[in-house]
């Protein structure tokens, strides 16, 4: 199975959220007794990461917003990143999104 691939932008010392809908073979993945998770790292090989938060907004649906605070974001050097969302059921583990990170610098 392919994973979907969906690129992102974060403004340096911003909140961030976006709404992914998290779908296997067309349909939405029912999300109900899974743990989600989602990290940031310069490369896929990276030991060092940032955490998003991903917090269902429909779980039967496969809705999630992933985010990341501020002063989160505000300690990211600017530059592109890769990510990945996980869901895991007891022992499995599945990727069901990935793609770049644009970490900008504001103009402020």
């Amino acid at each position: 199975m392919a994973v979907p691939s969906v690129n992102l932008t974060i403004d340096k010392g911003t909140t961030f959220v976006t709404s992914l809908k998290l779908k296997q073979d067309g349909a939405p993945i029912n999300l109900t007794g899974y743990t989600l998770s989602a990290k940031m790292r310069k490369h896929y090989n990276a030991s060092s990461y940032y955490s998003f938060t991903v917090t269902p907004v429909s779980p039967t649906q496969g809705i999630v917003n992933v985010g990341m605070a501020s002063s989160i974001t505000s300690t990211i050097p600017t530059g592109r990143y890769v990510y990945d969302v996980l869901i895991t059921y007891s022992t499995t583990v599945n990727k069901v999104v990935e793609g770049t990170v644009i970490v900008k610098g504001t103009a402020s």
